[in-house]
């Protein structure tokens, strides 16, 4: 028997428009309205494409992908390419700029004894074998033993 776990149980899912969350909808209004309003002092004419056109993109950048929200893994991506031409093009111009902007190249390079060590120290709690229960009662949970099946466990 194995226990469902749920992701998100303490996030409760908000209602919209189309499948978009208010706060996103309120987030992409309120990023339109300033559009807007700085854009109407300095460019009459082309203020209200612009606010919508802005709203528009704020609400497709701030969709989850994944758990991480759209333009995050932009940002992810665009940082993950600059440090695969920086580790590859030492003196190249994107690589200069990596150095300027002092960001660790070193992340690129993988080297499995570094990653597929066990941590150092000792460690109190031996996780080999563990059992979860579908339905806790107030003293079960997920619980860590030596052995299976240990008597006193179901009780």
């Amino acid at each position: 028997m194995a226990a469902d776990f749920k992701s998100h149980v303490l996030l409760r899912d908000e209602k919209g428009l189309f499948g978009i969350p208010f706060k996103r909808l309120l987030l992409a209004g309120v990023g339109g309205g300033m559009t807007y309003t700085i854009f109407n002092l300095a460019v009459t004419g082309c203020s209200i494409p612009v606010a919508v056109v802005t709203a528009i993109a704020i609400i497709v950048l701030t969709g989850p992908r994944g758990g991480i929200l759209l333009w995050n893994c932009l940002i992810y991506r665009f940082r993950g390419t600059l440090l695969l031409i920086a580790a590859r093009f030492p003196r190249s111009p994107i690589g200069q700029l990596v150095q300027a902007m002092e960001l660790p190249v070193e992340l690129v390079r993988l080297e499995g004894s570094r990653v597929f060590t066990p941590p150092t120290g000792s460690m109190d709690i031996d996780l080999r074998e563990w059992i979860t229960f579908a339905h806790a009662a107030e003293k079960d949970g997920l619980i860590f033993v030596d052995a299976p099946m240990k008597e006193g466990l179901y009780e």
